[in-house]
């Protein structure tokens, strides 16, 4: 967008455009137009004066630039058109100026736009009610559905990149499942979720790419808007499922992004800031697309996890986000329908909806934000199969005792290598996972061990035919794998 008068502005021209915006003016109020023009459209918007128009206009990035759109006499353009417009009210006329892709931040060019949902869905008409609803016969997929080329406010003043609506209320108009099909307005009220519409102001558009854009320090610009996951002129939806294919959604293609470089155990990784319009290096995944605020790339909030440190693929165990898991041996029926020990999961795999009626991680009724219930304790209580655990690890193999004994011993640390394994433990003594193993990665510990939590695992040694184990529930232990690792 220009930022400033166009080189071929002349002082004379916004004195003759008053007629223009009277023009204009009066058709938004449904004022009867001359009919030598062409029939304006219906009304698009709340009334708005001149005096509003060259205010918002004023503010806006296109001031001064008034015969990049209109010409100020009708006869000195082959074709007329209403408003006095020197191309059709459509997105040819903005295609104009904005031809270069990227140019802006967040816009690629008219052919990525148009295979998004925005640029071809015959709904995606802005609703209203505020500015109201566009009703014109062609109305969807236009850029005006969003933008406003003279500029718009509310009660903060000028609302950035000409938008008609102010950070989330301009995508949740839509996204509350009518005329999107998806309802994220509702899962973003529950009571876990990104605070998408609790923090306001601190998102400064699609060119963010320092970490303090998204730190708690210098200054606190915690934020989490629609546009730091999804770019709205190229993002797709692409019907894929959360089922371990790694790969990043074409929902968030086109979002900014940080790729690691992993070093050692426990060590900080080395961060590459990877903008939008870079689709192409790889890997793309939709991890880095987290660690932009759930990193060390990026100053987190006291006590906040580093997930570049505990995903490291070089740790003594991890989940299987940024690399397939080390133990390729697990038996095929240690897992639920779906996953394998080959299996890459996505952040999405157990963060999300809790009623799977959209995918992302948006809201949830579950702390952290998870998609099945796991309480982070480990005090004593009988394991549901229905929680997120047990979305991956098959439930009779790791927590059913009366599951049969072929079943059972599918686990490694199960019969007939132990007597008293995962299914006596956790169904039987009912030791919930949390109280022996952490969640995203462990640097030290292999097998996701957890140690310290009480009640839980005071000591844990592993060796290639069992290990030992030291626990506030009885003294030292050692086990006999029922298959090699």
């Amino acid at each position: 967008m220009s930022t400033g008068p166009h080189p071929r502005s002349r002082a004379w021209v916004l004195p003759l455009v008053s007629a223009l915006l009277a023009l204009a003016a009066a058709g938004a109020m449904g004022a009867a137009l001359p009919t030598l023009r062409p029939p304006l459209h219906p009304i698009l918007h709340a009334p708005r004066t001149e005096a509003a128009i060259r205010r918002a206009l004023a503010e806006s990035p296109h001031a001064g630039d008034c015969e990049q759109c209109h010409t100020t006499h009708g006869d000195d353009q082959p074709t007329v058109y209403p408003n006095a417009l020197t191309s059709p009210d459509d997105n040819a006329l903005c295609a104009r100026c904005h031809g270069t892709p990227w140019s802006g931040g967040s816009f690629a060019g008219d052919v990525l736009y148009r295979g998004t949902g925005h640029g071809a869905s015959t709904s995606m008409i802005w609703p209203g009610p505020e500015p109201g609803m566009r009703i014109e016969i062609d109305a969807a997929t236009k850029c005006l559905n969003c933008h406003d080329p003279h500029g718009w406010t509310d009660a903060l003043g000028e609302i950035p990149q000409l938008a008609v609506a102010r950070e989330e209320r301009l995508c949740l108009a839509c996204h509350d499942g009518s005329p999107a099909k998806t309802d994220i307005a509702s899962e973003l009220r529950k009571p876990y979720r990104h605070p998408t519409g609790d923090i306001s102001g601190r998102h400064t558009g699609p060119t963010e790419s320092q970490p303090a854009d998204f730190g708690v320090s210098p200054l606190n610009n915690r934020h989490a808007e629609c546009e730091d996951c999804h770019n709205p002129h190229v993002s797709r939806a692409d019907g894929g499922s959360l089922d371990g294919t790694g790969d990043a959604s074409k929902t968030t293609l086109g979002a900014s992004r940080v790729l690691v470089q992993n070093g050692f155990a426990g060590q900080r990784p080395q961060y590459t800031f990877i903008a939008g319009q870079d689709t192409l290096t790889a890997p793309d995944a939709e991890y880095q697309l987290c660690f932009k605020c759930h990193s060390s790339w990026t100053t987190q909030p006291s006590g906040q996890t580093d997930l570049a440190l505990e995903l490291n693929p070089a740790n003594a165990s991890f989940h299987p986000v940024e690399a397939a898991g080390r133990n390729p041996n697990i038996s095929a029926m240690a897992f639920a329908p779906g996953w394998s020990a080959s299996s890459l999961t996505r952040c999405g795999s157990c963060h999300g909806s809790d009623f799977g009626s959209t995918a992302g991680p948006h809201g949830s009724s579950n702390p952290f934000l998870l998609r099945r219930p796991s309480p982070a304790s480990s005090a004593s209580r009988a394991m549901a199969s229905d929680e997120l655990c047990f979305s991956c690890h098959a439930y009779d193999v790791y927590a059913n005792p009366a599951a049969l004994p072929g079943t059972r011993a599918a686990s490694r640390w199960n019969g007939p290598g132990v007597a008293n394994g995962h299914a006596e433990h956790v169904g039987a003594a009912q030791v919930p996972c949390y109280a022996c193993h952490v969640t995203h990665g462990s640097a030290q510990q292999p097998d996701l061990i957890a140690t310290g939590r009480n009640p839980g695992m005071i000591a844990y040694t592993s060796t290639a035919s069992g290990g030992t184990c030291t626990t506030t529930c009885h003294g030292v232990e050692s086990y006999t794998l029922n298959y090699a690792r």
